[in-house]
């Protein structure tokens, strides 16, 4: 099994990073971390620091990725986004997708869309999502 557990920085995000961890650690499965993002800047790292230190307290040693996309920059950014996850899941051939849930109202989704609920909708990809 090849799990994917994509993050952005949320708490959501890390929750799901911490479960997607136990989950590919007890199920031995491969697990591929990414961040997807039209640079690669000082945040990211930051963000990657942190992603090692969670991942390193639940036993797993592995490294996180950055995706470089220009989507990130875009209008609806969180819905391509949330495209380029699932183009990155067929590419790679990812079993199951781990992410957290987006805790935006309504408003704020319909204006700038989700990544999470992207793939709801446009993936067949098993997915747990995670608040």
């Amino acid at each position: 099994m090849h799990v994917l557990v994509p993050i952005d920085g949320s708490e959501s995000s890390f929750n799901a990073l911490e479960f997607g961890a136990l989950f590919a650690r007890e199920f031995e499965a491969d697990l591929d971390v990414v961040h997807v993002t039209d640079e690669r800047a000082a945040e990211t790292e930051e963000l990657f620091d942190r992603a090692r230190d969670l991942l390193r307290k639940v036993g797993v040693e592995i490294e996180p990725e950055a995706v470089i996309d220009d989507v990130v920059t875009e209008s609806e950014a969180a819905r391509k986004v949330g495209r380029r996850l699932i183009e990155l899941a067929e590419e790679r051939g990812y079993d199951h997708v781990v992410m957290g849930r987006e805790s935006g109202g309504r408003l704020e989704r319909f204006v700038v869309g989700s990544a999470s609920e992207t793939l709801v909708e446009e993936s067949e990809l098993p997915l747990t999502l995670v608040p």
